[in-house]
């Protein structure tokens, strides 16, 4: 307000910036320190105008005296008064920042939010609308930069290259499978030696998953992903060209750890890239969509390269070492560049730790996967001494990581309060992932004998059969693009879970002789939801609750748990199968007793969303990234 006389004081300078503050902050005027004429019992927010009694020339002195005394402007008290607007949700983002400079006073000294702070703040040392340097910008901002710069047909690119990974790790785990009876003609050995080319490659997948994500977080998600299909296409290619059994399942093994350290990594390049809706859903859907897709290829492909000669087996190595090239060339054109290495304060590794949990991973595994191959099952006695070691590792790794987190400075694997962060949310989604997946896997397993073994189908006869389960995969994982912006989380997972478990319900309950169409078929049309619209919703849902340094580590835990969940759901449902029709002397009974039992892992997905999910609002309001967004 102007002065009696028609001069602005600093006093009335004060008063306007205090206005332009609030206007800004959206609360009521601040309360500034005010001229020594004031009663100690009067408020400024109640005046409009600061009086003076003095004259123009006697308050120009008193002011220059006052000035003298305090050359700096007296400090908003932001800490009471502007906290609660002004507040962030980044813990770690404690430091204050400043404000522009005005023209008419000091800076003020606030702590702004970080999209106040990206639209307003700028370093004093720097004029006024004149670009940032990298190092004088968060990690977030620059990767916000380079996500803006990218066009529609890059992130097009984007998705395909991350969603070709996936469909070669799913072709790699079930074409080769097909064609493991040639394989054994051609090498002379017996199936359950071939059995181990196929079982080497799963085997390295599922144990590398989770250092690898940890190393992508730390050293770079591109890096890492490129990297890893760098040595699946080697050694693809290399396996097509030998011929030993043994020098086969190391070679395999590798090719399978390629994948593993290129997979977490891609999904935390989608989790950091695509962080708006629509796209964050879709790209996610896109992911998932490579399971079902490279399912049906692997399985048709492999079979027919398997029937041209009596070396087929090998010319299929070489169509997996083609295809990964795609992503690979396509991966060095279109990721963006990784900020991971920059943003990653501490890049040392917790190598104990790693090498613990890979080998509880590996020993686990391997265990699961011989009962079902040695001649004895668990009556061999090195099956269940494995377990058991395994389950000891584990134990060991927990506590390892414990100590590490709580009293070392060292950046553990895994955190252990990752699971319990946000109300077991992790936790809750991981199980919500393991479930399903058992039942799934060991429908699966249990399909095939129910075909080959109780019908007397031959292995052609049996995927022709089966083959409406990998079609209706494709479109349940499309269907995560339109289902999860609409429904709730509990609602989605519960829905998958009860198809998936009816699936299993009409193989246990249908009578003999029953006509396909009549209820295998339906069954065939219900069970992919359970395990495709769970990678879809979970994979959303873990990108969300993890920060943007554990995006890869928590891809990792996801798919680790998918990858145990398989390797239980067949190695249960085929321990069950054969004890009880041992007992009864009846086979299709223990296959029956096998299908309910699957039926019931998935409908623990359902009690699951009804007890600790019923209050979740939808995927994308989940989590750490989006708490925000939804309130």
């Amino acid at each position: 307000m102007p002065h009696p006389d028609g001069e602005t004081t600093l006093a009335d300078r004060i008063t306007e910036l205090s206005r332009k503050v609030s206007v800004e902050a959206g609360v009521a005027p601040v309360a500034l320190y005010a001229s020594r004429s004031r009663s100690a019992s009067s408020s400024s927010a109640t005046r409009p105008a600061v009086q003076f009694a003095e004259g123009a020339d006697a308050h120009k002195q008193r002011t220059a005296s006052r000035c003298a005394e305090k050359p700096a402007l007296p400090r908003i008290d932001s800490e009471k008064t502007l906290a609660p607007v002004f507040a962030d949700d980044d813990e770690d983002d404690a430091a204050p920042k400043q404000l522009p400079a005005s023209p008419d006073s000091q800076q003020l000294h606030l702590k702004p939010t970080r999209t106040a702070t990206r639209a307003s703040a700028a370093p004093s040392e720097k004029p006024s609308g004149a670009p940032l340097d990298d190092d004088q910008r968060t990690i977030e901002e620059l990767e916000e930069e380079i996500v803006a710069s990218m066009s529609r047909t890059r992130k097009i690119a984007l998705g395909f290259v991350m969603m070709m990974n996936v469909l070669i790790a799913a072709m790699m785990s079930n074409g080769v499978l097909v064609t493991i009876p040639s394989l054994a003609r051609d090498l002379g050995v017996s199936q359950l030696e071939a059995q181990w080319v196929a079982s080497a490659s799963n085997l390295a997948y599922g144990c590398g998953l989770l250092f690898a994500g940890r190393m992508a977080d730390i050293w770079g998600r591109k890096l890492l992903f490129i990297s890893g299909l760098v040595a699946s296409v080697a050694f693809s290619l290399i396996s097509g060209g030998i011929r030993h059994q043994v020098a086969l399942c190391v070679v395999r093994a590798l090719t399978g750890l390629g994948l593993a350290v290129a997979t977490p990594a891609g999904f935390g390049i989608i989790g950091v890239t695509f962080r708006e809706e629509p796209g964050r859903t879709i790209a996610f859907a896109v992911f998932g969509l490579g399971n079902p897709i490279g399912a049906s290829i692997g399985v048709l492909v492999g079979g027919a390269i398997a029937g041209i000669n009596a070396h087929g087996w090998q010319y299929f190595y070489f169509v997996l070492g083609g295809l990964a090239l795609i992503p690979l060339v396509l991966g060095l054109l279109v990721i963006p560049r990784d900020l991971a290495r920059n943003q990653a304060a501490d890049k040392r590794i917790d190598w104990l730790g790693g090498f613990l949990i890979t080998a509880a991973l590996c020993l686990f595994t391997f265990s699961i996967t011989q009962s079902g191959i040695a001649p004895h099952g668990w009556r061999t006695p090195y099956v269940p001494a494995l377990l058991a070691t395994s389950i000891v590792l584990f134990v060991l790794f927990g506590a390892w990581e414990h100590h590490v987190e709580h009293r070392l400075s060292l950046p553990p694997i895994a955190k252990l309060s990752l699971f319990t962060r946000d109300g077991w949310k992790i936790s809750i989604v991981m199980l919500c992932a393991f479930c399903p997946f058992v039942a799934v896997a060991g429908w699966v397993y249990l399909t095939t004998l129910f075909y080959q073994e109780y019908k007397g189908f031959t292995p052609l006869n049996t995927a022709v059969h089966t083959v409406p389960a990998a079609i209706c995969g494709i479109f349940a994982a499309l269907a995560v693009m339109w289902i999860v912006p609409r429904l709730r989380t509990p609602y989605v997972l519960g829905l998958g879970g009860f198809l998936s478990g009816m699936a299993c319900i009409i193989y246990a309950v249908e009578p003999k002789d029953t006509l396909y169409w009549k209820a295998e078929f339906i069954a065939l049309l219900l069970l992919p939801f359970g395990a495709d619209l769970t990678v879809g919703i979970g994979s959303i849902l873990m990108s969300n609750l993890c920060k943007d340094d554990e995006q890869s580590v928590g891809g990792a835990l996801f798919q680790t748990a998918t990858q145990i969940a398989a390797a239980i759901g067949i190695c249960v449902s085929g321990l069950v199968t054969n004890d009880i029709a041992t007992r009864t002397g009846d086979y299709y009974h223990g296959l029956r007793i096998a299908f309910f039992m699957c039926s019931a892992f998935a409908f623990v997905v359902v009690v699951l969303a009804v007890l600790f999910m019923r209050k979740w609002p939808l995927a994308k309001h989940v989590g750490f990234a989006r708490d925000a967004a939804a309130h």
